[in-house]
C-alpha cells in the first residue's frame, strides 16, 4: 500500500462500509505485487524482514 492509499483511508469514516471494502482491494493490489516480483527479490526482502525481527526480539 502506498502513501496515498493510506491518507485516503484515513479519511474514510471507520462505520463506513466502502472503508473495509477498500482496504480488502489495497491488500489484494499489495499481495498481487508481491507475487510479480522475481524470485531473488522476494527472497531479499524476506531476509532483510527476519533480520529486523531478530534484531526485536533480541535481549
Amino acid at each position: 500500500m502506498d502513501h496515498k492509499f493510506i491518507e485516503e483511508l484515513r479519511e474514510i469514516s471507520r462505520n463506513d462500509k466502502r472503508r473495509s471494502e477498500f482496504l480488502i482491494k489495497g491488500m489484494k493490489e499489495t499481495l498481487q505485487e508481491r507475487k510479480e516480483k522475481n524470485f531473488i527479490e522476494r527472497w531479499i526482502w524476506r531476509q532483510k524482514n527476519k533480520k529486523r525481527i531478530a534484531r526485536r526480539f533480541k535481549s
